[in-house]
């Protein structure tokens, strides 16, 4: 069983889906590869993705009933590209929180520099939110010191990868972080990031397997399973 916390498979919203035919599409991916819950995380980042909160719930109820029919269950969130209102934000409701929870899906630029990402990581733990930093391998400053991952965990964020990466989809650099991440066990999540069906596709099972059989099942199973479903448990 897997569960994944960060996908665009919302249509209309961000730069994912356009239809709901393919966000259906999508769904129906999704269940081929073994998902049973998906949060999705649509962008919010200033002057570039605006994150229409009353579009995003409209186009989310329709999709509920089409993710029932294949056995998945929905939850709304957003990978929020961390700017000074993130709090304001979340507390405004203007972004919602990974399933409701108080777990934020967190993302920054390449460029963006350690000092900034470790400060804003302790300011959203102080006010008693988990930060799960998306997608970490695409950062510059961790790219070039990966033990920085450590320092993130133990300042109370999650450390979120893609399955992508791992598989050497989005690059060497990436796959290499990635291989080091899991070696280490400084990954705490592999979620898709996935946008389409013939871009940017979900490629959770792969990952799955290779990372058991490389890394050891029961890390795999805290991967893409027990870690992301204590996002779930705190779900309102």
């Amino acid at each position: 069983m897997i569960i994944d916390v960060h996908c665009h498979l919302l249509y209309g919203v961000d730069d994912g889906p356009d239809s709901l035919e393919e966000s259906v599409e999508m769904l129906r991916h999704a269940r081929q590869q073994g998902i049973q819950s998906m949060i999705l995380t649509p962008h919010y980042r200033h002057g570039m993705f605006g994150y229409p909160v009353e579009r995003i719930r409209r186009h989310y109820e329709q999709l509920v009933p089409e993710a029932e029919k294949l056995g998945i269950q929905l939850f709304l969130g957003c990978e929020f590209h961390v700017n000074s209102y993130i709090v304001e934000y979340i507390e405004q409701k203007r972004c919602l929180p990974l399933a409701g929870s108080n777990y934020l899906l967190t993302e920054y630029s390449f460029e963006t520099e350690y000092s900034y990402i470790i400060e804003q990581t302790k300011m959203l733990v102080s006010y008693g939110y988990i930060p799960v930093i998306a997608h970490v391998e695409r950062y510059g400053c961790i790219l070039k010191s990966p033990q920085l991952c450590e320092e993130l965990s133990r300042a109370g964020a999650l450390i979120q990868i893609n399955a992508d990466s791992v598989l050497g989809m989005e690059g060497g650099n990436g796959k290499r972080f990635c291989r080091k991440a899991l070696k280490n066990r400084w990954a705490d999540i592999v979620a898709s990031d996935a946008h389409g069906i013939r871009r940017r596709a979900c490629h959770m099972r792969e990952c799955r397997d290779y990372i058991a059989k490389k890394y050891g099942e029961d890390y795999a199973q805290s991967l893409f399973f027990d870690v992301p479903s204590q996002i779930l448990k705190h779900a309102r």
